[in-house]
This record gives structure tokens, C-alpha cells and sequence, in this order.
């Protein structure tokens, strides 16, 4: 499915004075899969037609990111995040899902899991923002208020082509890395990446570190192992704090795994979402 096909099927829920664009397939059970900077729900399209065939799978663009809500002054945290999360489950009447989310949107999962547990019933981060591992500096630079002014819509596309090449194991064509970042090329979208930029904030994944022991939500850590912006060692100390989590380390993945290693990542998703022990040889 190429991103313009993804960006047709979107659909958009209005909650209070802003609206989220969401893709919903598929029957069963909800799973909710949650992206992270600097992308958009079009992360998970290698992975929603393996789900979608036992799951209902819902991809929601974050506020502020992809086709979602991109107009200005509004609160673009984590924390906001996974109140939306909450208030648009309550609009699609889904009491609990599967959550399953990456980068910022495993730090908005884990508050979900910690703040909000009756509404997740499994819970699988990637890769995911935990601690004080974020932001990177890549993203503090892009945040920066005079980035608005310094750099253009193509200028900044450019610079985070660059950023993203890194979170792969295998160097990604250009068409996937344009897709990734569509969102983001004009100026609107451009001014509303750099707020969601400034809005990283590590005391809001510190702040519930305490309430990890408490998560109830089956777990599942999947890592690629050579990640450069996310270290593995984040998810190893996940794995500790979170009762019965299973940590499963990708090889030849960086931060992008969904990507990296689709086929491998959705098995693993797949067997956890069906209760089913994950097998590799790379568990810890």
C-alpha cells in the first residue's frame, strides 16, 4: 500500500476543537497501533494487513502529526497524547485494546499502561521513548523556535531525510523515506513538526518510571537490537520493571524494525496478540 492509497482510506474524528485522522481495518478485536517522530500512521503499513486479519487494527495520527490536526498553539506532549488516545476510544466506543506503539508513541502507550490500564489489554512497545533516553539531539535541534524561521519546508525535509536514514539497518529508497515525511512538506506542516519537536519532554516518561512495577497488561519489548538513537539497554531495563514483560531483540533492525524486519515483526505481534509464547532465540 503506497501513502496515498493509506491517506484515502483515513478516516477523522472530531474531539472537542480538534480532530484526529485514524485508518480502521479489519475485524475483531481492537489493536491500536501508535507512531512516533518524525513520521506518521503510514510507520505500521507493513504491519496492519497481518493484524488486520484476526484484529480490528485502528492507526491514529497523533495530534499534531500526519493528517491529524496541525493547526497551532495546542498542546502537542505525550501527555496530551494519551489523553486523546483515551477521549478517542471513548468516541469510537472501544472500551480496552491491544496497544502497540514505537518511538514517542511507546512513551504514550506506557502512560496509557501506567494512567489509563482499563484501557489496555496488551500492551507491545518498540523501540520505544522510556526514562531519559529523549529526546535526541537531533530532535532538541529541530525544536528550536528559530527553526521556523532558518529552514524551509524542502530544506527540512532534507535534513530529516538524512535524521531517518540512520534509524534503518539497510539504507530505505527515497520513495519510503518521501512517505514517511509527505506530511510535513509544506509550511503548515512544517511549523506544526517543529512543535511537536519543542513538546518532547523526558520528565513525562520519568515521572511514571515508579508506576512501571504496576503495569498489569501482559507485555511485550520488541527491539532492534542496533538501534542508534533508542539503545537496547532502555529495553532491558523495561523488561525489569515491568512485571512478566518478554523482551525479543531484532536482528539486523535499527529503530525502524517495522520496516527493517516486517515479516519478523508481525509474527511477533501476531503470536502476543493471540496469547501465544513468542518464540526466538534473541528473548530476553
Amino acid at each position: 500500500m503506497n501513502w496515498r492509497e493509506f491517506q484515502s482510506m483515513q478516516r477523522v474524528a472530531e474531539l472537542g476543537d480538534r480532530f484526529i485522522s485514524y485508518l480502521d481495518e479489519g475485524t475483531g478485536e481492537p489493536v491500536i497501533l501508535i507512531h512516533g517522530i518524525p513520521v506518521w500512521g503510514y510507520l505500521w503499513h507493513a504491519l496492519t494487513p497481518a493484524l488486520a486479519k484476526q484484529n480490528r487494527v485502528l492507526t491514529p495520527d497523533l495530534l499534531g502529526f500526519g493528517y491529524s490536526d496541525k493547526s497551532d498553539c495546542f498542546d502537542r506532549s505525550i501527555a496530551r497524547q494519551a489523553e486523546m488516545i483515551d477521549a478517542w476510544m471513548g468516541e469510537l466506543r472501544i472500551e480496552r485494546a491491544h496497544i502497540v506503539a514505537h518511538d514517542i508513541g511507546g512513551g504514550v502507550a506506557l502512560r496509557l499502561a501506567t494512567l489509563f490500564p482499563h484501557r489496555v489489554m496488551h500492551l507491545c512497545v518498540m523501540n520505544t521513548v522510556c526514562y531519559d533516553s529523549w529526546p535526541i539531539e537531533a530532535m532538541l535541534q529541530f525544536g528550536h523556535p528559530e527553526t521556523r524561521r532558518k529552514l524551509s519546508a524542502a530544506s527540512a525535509i532534507t535534513m530529516l531525510k538524512q535524521a531517518l536514514k540512520q534509524g534503518f539497518a539497510k539504507s530505505p529508497d527515497d520513495e519510503l523515506l518521501d512517505s514517511l515525511l509527505v506530511p510535513y512538506t509544506t509550511e503548515v506542516g512544517k511549523l506544526s513538526l517543529i512543535r511537536n519537536a519543542a513538546a518532547l519532554n523526558t520528565n513525562l516518561t520519568t515521572e511514571i518510571t515508579a508506576l512501571l512495577p504496576k503495569i498489569e497488561a501482559p507485555t511485550l519489548i520488541l527491539w532492534g537490537e542496533d538501534d542508534l538513537f533508542q539503545l537496547v539497554k532502555y529495553g532491558e531495563r523495561l523488561a525489569r520493571d515491568i512485571p512478566g514483560a518478554q523482551l525479543v531483540r531484532v536482528k539486523d533492525a535499527r529503530h525502524f524494525l517495522m520496516l527493517d524486519q516486517p515479516d519478523e515483526v508481525a509474527e511477533h505481534v501476531s503470536a502476543f496478540l493471540k496469547g501465544e509464547q513468542v518464540e526466538t532465540a534473541h528473548a530476553g
